[in-house]
């Protein structure tokens, strides 16, 4: 039917966006008038563009990846609820954070779906400044852009916050576990305050390949 595999992925692509976007459940009633006359056309165009530059960034995965993709339930349930996500969230970088849990669950075959499915969960429940935070680890331990040993003395020096909400920040990344507070593993490294093994496979799903 197509001249050529190219031609294929495309359509199985955008066959796997139509396909995840209409098992969205539609509310009806009195609450579906409401939203279909004031919902602000806005959130209808964040959803659309999210969809469109998802469509670019899977044209790049290999063919065979994309076709493998059209009867995993695993990846239609994380496709569901990162789109339900986005279609709420104005913030560009937990917005690329999803583009990048989406585009690495194809990817990244050594991290379970209940996992993948809590870095969800994580993304929501962190603020833009804790995502930063993360982010300073990202230039350090993969980009290798930036060093620092101690996290609160190089967040005082190049970004002006309260000391107290700083570290109020840092604490619930480290209740998260995503920073360590092992003072072994930190010694081990050399580093000062070290990413936790999940704090290092959260990142790696979050800011690669599109970084904030």
């Amino acid at each position: 039917m197509f001249d050529n595999k190219q031609d294929n992925k495309i359509e199985l692509i955008r066959n796997l966006f139509i396909a995840g976007s209409s098992a969205i459940p539609v509310v009806g009633g009195t609450l579906s008038v409401l939203l279909d006359k004031y919902l602000p056309s806005a959130i209808e165009k964040r959803r659309t563009d999210f969809l469109k530059q998802l469509e670019i960034d899977f044209n790049k995965l290999p063919y065979e990846i994309i076709n493998s993709l059209e009867s995993n339930e695993c990846f239609y349930s994380i496709f569901l609820k990162v789109l339900s996500q986005v279609t709420y969230e104005h913030k560009t970088e937990k917005i690329n954070a999803f583009r990048n849990i989406l585009i690495n669950s194809t990817l990244i075959t050594d991290i379970e779906f209940n996992e993948v499915e809590y870095f969800i969960k994580l993304i929501n429940s962190l603020s833009i400044d804790q995502i930063k935070i993360l982010h300073l680890f990202y230039l350090r331990d993969y980009k290798k852009e930036i060093e620092f040993t101690d996290i609160n003395k190089f967040i005082d020096k190049h970004w002006k916050v309260d000391p107290s909400y700083r570290w109020s920040l840092v604490t619930e990344l480290i209740r998260d576990g995503l920073i360590s507070s092992s003072i072994e593993r930190q010694h081990k490294k050399g580093k000062g305050i070290q990413l936790s093994k999940m704090g290092e496979d959260f990142i790696n799903y979050i800011f690669n390949p599109v970084s904030i």
